[in-house]
């Protein structure tokens, strides 16, 4: 049956269900990186289908964050985020100051971690790094896909701090996959459910 729901600014929805049933690879078709078109309903029986509101820039959409970082090797953690600025392309302001605010507020020591490269960054650093090519790079709609997943307990209820400061203070919302609910909880303490059980049949909470 079909199932829909909206995300507005600041909302979660957090999608749930056993390994293997499609979490995954329903969160990248709702990101735009789906395999090809037609290969989910192929594969799983189910089709997605995102409708943009009117206004919103394609630029401005969907970000993603996943436990392999999007991070370039080859730049520093203030080269990611100075790239991902220079691609939100807004006029003026100061490009230095704006990068120092964003790893900060990513929960990294500017002076401290800004000229590491992504080798050098600890699992935790790297989510955080990712987080603030998130805020740089201002999407409406952020997908994780198990951003908690290999981070020891103090790591990852940080990231879960930053990710709940994400969508607070900065409006975001988020398509979470987690099979960890007390971490769920630290972003958001009542998210939109939506639960996939074999064969990836849905149902909204």
């Amino acid at each position: 049956d079909g199932v829909s729901f909206e995300l507005g600014p600041g909302d979660v929805v957090w999608l749930q269900g056993p390994s293997g049933v499609g979490k995954s690879t329903i969160a990248a078709e709702v990101a735009g990186l789906g395999a090809r078109r037609g290969a989910l309903e192929k594969s799983l029986g189910v089709s997605v289908a995102v409708d943009w509101a009117a206004g919103v820039p394609v630029a401005e959409r969907c970000g993603a964050m996943f436990q392999q970082t999007t991070l370039v090797d080859a730049l520093s953690v203030e080269g990611n985020v100075r790239c991902a600025l220079a691609a939100a392309a807004e006029p003026g302001g100061d490009a230095l100051s704006e990068a120092k605010r964003l790893v900060e507020a990513g929960g990294l020591d500017w002076a401290r971690d800004r000229r590491k490269m992504p080798q050098e960054l600890s699992g935790g650093m790297a989510r955080r790094a990712a987080l603030a090519l998130q805020l740089a790079q201002r999407k409406r709609v952020v997908v994780l896909d198990e951003p908690f997943t290999g981070l020891d307990e103090a790591s990852a209820r940080a990231v879960a701090g930053e990710l709940r400061a994400l969508r607070e203070r900065h409006g975001a919302a988020l398509l979470l996959v987690s099979h960890q609910p007390s971490l769920v909880a630290l972003v958001d303490a009542a998210p939109t459910r939506v639960v996939l059980t074999p064969p990836a049949r849905l149902s909204l909470i």
